[in-house]
């Protein structure tokens, strides 16, 4: 598809851009959490103390995705707005300043992870696994920079509403993954570390693709230009005004796992804990579509607001709630009926069938909270799109807040693994109204603000 049929699409009828977006949005996620599924069950195959030290580091290695990908918003909402207002210079700008960001964040959180990895990893209760989480950490932290780039690449990709060449590049690298895990870590011996090195491998190969559309094959909307990689300060702000926020976000999301580990380890010893980070592999999955909902109306809502067209905000919002909702119904459904399934797949060696009661009982609390839980995601992006993402951050803080108090209620007072499950339940339910309640009340605020009425 063309670069100027993409930005038509974006700029046309927002029901129909959401799907359009969407759907290859949805597919790149849906392979991506396949290939953590598949990363997940090569690692399990070397025991349980490995899967825990794996899920040990998944809350930093999610914080630094936290960061590429909160960037890649704020670069995708400033350019689907800029191509709203009809100033494609400008959106060349954002595209150049958001490159420049996203190295020098990374090199910084490169430096900063290397020399703390030890005393870091001990305080996030590595315990007797430090070695190994050391063995798993040191290459994901080296590789920074292509984690950070994959999340910015594809944000300016569906800012220009090029869904489908952001799919490919997320594919491409799960691919290269998915190949790699087997070859690295039992061909080769690495172990751990194989599938550390799998993953940053893929992710820099597929990085490739990218540069190529811009910079030689040229026919993207958005222009690399070697003139915009100066200083701008004006066009900074206007990513991090959106970028921050969900940085920070998405990062202090990563980060509050880290707590919640600790108290499920408290509670459940490092068997816990490799159920409790498997089973939200298996969530990851089921919440392929809020995401991807979410992530295209970032795009979508942008360019209306660019147009000043709120009405169709508000239509396009509400639209993705409805098709967020009914569609989480049924997957959790489904997720229910086959956990028995999905939880023999992760325990199917000598070393991990102890797990495999424990995992299914999660899987089914999961599937309870789901529904509810997915719509933070199309309610964060509407903030998103108004410029509001810092209210949106706040809402996640104290949703976090939240679990990590029910959390630790019950490690200090019943410390009982299963009531950590239902209060998992209570609290992400809550957050889920939290912030489509939030996300309302935003909307309405700029509606009356603008003089609009919502249809």
């Amino acid at each position: 598809m063309s670069s100027d049929k993409n930005v038509e699409i974006l700029l046309g009828n927002q029901r129909k851009a959401i799907i359009a977006l969407a759907i290859p949005l949805g597919i790149a996620l849906l392979i991506q959490h396949i290939n953590s599924f598949v990363d997940t069950l090569w690692v399990s195959g070397l025991g349980s103390d490995h899967m825990a030290a794996v899920g040990i580091i998944a809350p930093i290695y999610a914080a630094i995705v936290g960061v590429g990908n909160g960037l890649g918003i704020g670069i995708s909402a400033a350019i689907s707005r800029y191509i709203g207002k009809g100033e494609p210079s400008s959106a060349n700008r954002i595209a150049a300043q958001g490159l420049m960001l996203a190295v020098a964040i990374a090199l910084g959180i490169t430096a900063a992870l290397l020399l703390t990895a030890e005393p870091v990893l001990r305080l996030f209760g590595a315990g007797d696994v430090l070695p190994l989480c050391m063995d798993y950490a040191v290459p994901i932290y080296a590789g920074t920079v292509f984690i950070m780039l994959s999340g910015v690449m594809s944000g300016m990709l569906r800012g220009e509403g090029a869904a489908k060449r952001s799919m490919i590049i997320q594919t491409v690298g799960a691919i290269i993954n998915i190949i790699l895990d087997p070859i690295l870590i039992y061909t080769l011996g690495m172990g751990v570390t194989g599938a550390a090195c799998a993953t940053i491998i893929a992710l820099a190969t597929s990085s490739i693709i990218p540069y190529y559309w811009y910079l030689v094959k040229k026919d993207t909307f958005v222009k690399i230009q070697r003139s915009n990689f100066v200083m701008d300060r004006s066009a900074r702000s206007d990513i991090l005004s959106v970028g921050l926020p969900e940085m920070l976000e998405l990062s202090l999301m990563s980060l509050f796992n880290v707590l919640l580990n600790y108290f499920v380890i408290i509670c459940g010893g490092t068997d816990a804990v490799a159920i409790f980070t498997t089973s939200w592999k298996v969530v990851a999955i089921c919440l392929v579509v809020p995401q991807a909902i979410g992530g295209a109306l970032v795009s979508v809502c942008s360019a209306e607001y660019g147009m000043r067209r709120f009405d169709s905000i508000a239509d396009a919002y509400r639209y993705s709630m409805r098709i967020t909702f009914a569609a989480m119904v049924m997957i959790s459904l489904t997720a229910a009926l086959l956990s028995g399934p999905i939880s023999m797949i992760f325990t199917t060696g000598d070393n991990t069938i102890q797990l495999r009661s424990g995992l299914q009982q999660l899987i089914l609390c999961m599937c309870v909270l789901m529904p509810f839980f997915s719509m933070v995601y199309p309610s964060s992006s509407l903030m998103q799109a108004l410029r509001k993402a810092g209210q949106a951050m706040v809402n996640t803080i104290f949703r976090n807040l939240l679990i990590v108090a029910l959390f630790a209620l019950v490690t200090f007072t019943i410390t009982d693994i299963e009531w950590i499950w239902y209060m998992l339940i209570v609290s992400e339910t809550i957050g889920g109204f939290m912030m489509w309640i939030h996300a309302r009340t935003v909307l309405k605020d700029t509606l009356r603000k603008e003089k609009l009425t919502p249809a």
